[in-house]
């Protein structure tokens, strides 16, 4: 229905690229790691017993991997760390950008002369169709 838009590719790999940063920024990458390890417990529980007991075995929290430990060691040096060395915690605000305007731009004024023609009027009625031959 509508085109693609065409972008650049060094365009899109930059939007690319902050969209990166600002998952990494947010620690989106603890969710990923941590989603991965789970992803492997429950396939490694369900090898031993049924799927429910694999489920409750992985998100009970008394059965963590090392990729667990390995995650949680990082959110809690993650947090540490600005308090630690006396920074400011800063929040990621929104960019604000103002909005653009796309205005056309004006064009050249286009006159026509106005014509006032009437059509002309008939009196006359149209002629009867010729008659039939062979219908009596």
């Amino acid at each position: 229905m509508f085109p693609a838009i065409q972008t650049r590719p060094s365009l899109r790999y930059a939007q690319r690229g902050i969209v990166l940063l600002v998952c990494l920024s947010l620690g989106l990458h603890w969710a990923v790691i941590q989603g991965i390890a789970w992803t492997g417990m429950l396939v490694s529980f369900a090898k031993e017993g049924t799927m429910i007991e694999a489920v409750q075995k992985t998100f009970d929290g008394q059965h963590g991997c090392a990729l667990c430990a390995k995650v949680k060691e990082g959110r809690a040096a993650d947090e540490k760390q600005p308090q630690e060395a006396g920074q400011v915690i800063k929040k990621l605000d929104a960019v604000l950008v103002t909005l653009m305007a796309l205005v056309a731009p004006a064009g050249e004024e286009m006159f026509f002369a106005v014509v006032r023609e009437q059509g002309v009027k008939r009196n006359e009625m149209p002629e009867m169709p010729p008659p039939r031959r062979g219908q009596a």
